[in-house]
């Protein structure tokens, strides 16, 4: 199952939980700090690449720090 963020709007809490996708486009997650099903799915960021030329190398370990040539 997906990790989902959301925002309660009952009293506006934002949270995570682990629901299938059904639960969380139907809203009905229920929310940890009020309890209430009156959630709303957040527009989730994703991690990438840093494309200026610092940081890390590749998530896959084979960046500039040996490994394979």
């Amino acid at each position: 199952m997906p990790m989902y963020e959301f925002t309660c709007r009952a009293c506006g809490a934002e949270f995570e939980d682990l629901c299938t996708a059904a639960e969380a486009a139907a809203g009905s997650v229920a929310c940890p700090a009020c309890g209430a099903r009156k959630s709303e799915r957040k527009l989730s960021t994703f991690a990438s690449k840093d494309s200026s030329g610092g940081g890390g190398g590749g998530g896959c370990g084979h960046g500039s720090h040996g490994g394979f040539g």
